[in-house]
């Protein structure tokens, strides 16, 4: 473990100990911790530990905070097999992958962001270049899309997780083959069942094809299909609808239907458990 991310905690914890002993307010408690910042040397990242003891951490090269929790707080020592994993434990166990030859080429493993109770997960190819310098999914120009996209129906990049279907960058972005999709199906498998999303967005072929393997995304985008207790929704990626305008319009069309989607999710029966075999056309008509 980091020594720093535990001393930074225990300087967290000693303002909180002057405040509740009434040396100092509550206000002077909260300015002093949203003040106080740990910097990653590992990886130039800074850190904040909010006055609620929710960790916040800002990558290097990007200017927005995002909710996040320290790795070297994890002690890989300590790892239980995936499917016995919380999201913290799966995206420590990402971040020191070795299964397949992407690790060899990586700056930083991206095993996904967003809130545990997500109503909306939406999984992607893989990372890019700028995720694999920041280790976040999505933050390139087809990121900001993406955000452009939640924003036009309500949503806000904090209210959805995303992720990949692999989680270390391919070579000059090419496609992911099949032994890196086996190598990080089973993180996959349990961040979908620990989120357990009402609907789950594909984004591209590679993630569509976890659901619904050689479909035409062309013919089947946009179209809620019925797996298990859930939706699946395929769409395109938007780095493709950026490459080729033509998908644009349709790409915006599909994410005004996500809140029906979601409407129609809430719906279902528990238990919840997916049965990936099963996945049937919903009749929205």
């Amino acid at each position: 473990m980091s020594n720093k991310f535990i001393e930074f905690q225990n300087q967290v914890e000693a303002v909180k100990a002057r405040c509740a002993s009434g040396e100092i307010g509550e206000a002077e408690r909260d300015a002093a911790l949203r003040q106080m910042r740990l910097q990653d040397e590992a990886w130039g990242d800074v850190w904040m530990l909010s006055p609620k003891g929710d960790w916040f951490r800002k990558a290097k090269g990007s200017d927005s905070w995002v909710r996040d929790y320290p790795l070297p707080l994890i002690d890989p020592a300590t790892l239980p097999t995936v499917p016995q994993m919380n999201l913290r434990q799966v995206a420590r166990a990402v971040h020191d992958c070795a299964r397949c030859p992407l690790h060899q080429g990586r700056a930083r493993a991206v095993p996904g962001e967003g809130p545990a109770n997500a109503e909306i997960m939406f999984i992607g190819e893989g990372p890019g270049f700028n995720e694999d310098k920041q280790g976040r999914p999505f933050v390139g120009a087809a990121g900001q899309f993406l955000e452009e996209l939640l924003h036009g129906i309500g949503f806000k990049r904090e209210d959805v997780f995303i992720t990949n279907v692999v989680k270390c960058r391919p070579p000059n972005n090419r496609d992911p083959e099949a032994d890196e999709l086996a190598a990080c199906k089973g993180y996959l498998d349990r961040q979908v069942e620990l989120i357990d999303p009402k609907v789950i967005v594909t984004l591209g072929r590679f993630s569509m094809y976890r659901y619904f393997p050689g479909a035409s995304i062309t013919k089947i985008h946009g179209q809620a299909q019925r797996v298990g207790q859930r939706l699946i929704v395929p769409m395109f990626h938007p780095a493709a609808a950026l490459h080729q305008p033509k998908w644009r319009p349709l790409l915006i069309e599909d994410f005004q239907k996500l809140p029906q989607f979601i409407k129609e999710a809430a719906a279902f029966s528990q238990p919840k458990e997916a049965d990936v075999s099963s996945a049937t056309q919903l009749n929205l008509f």
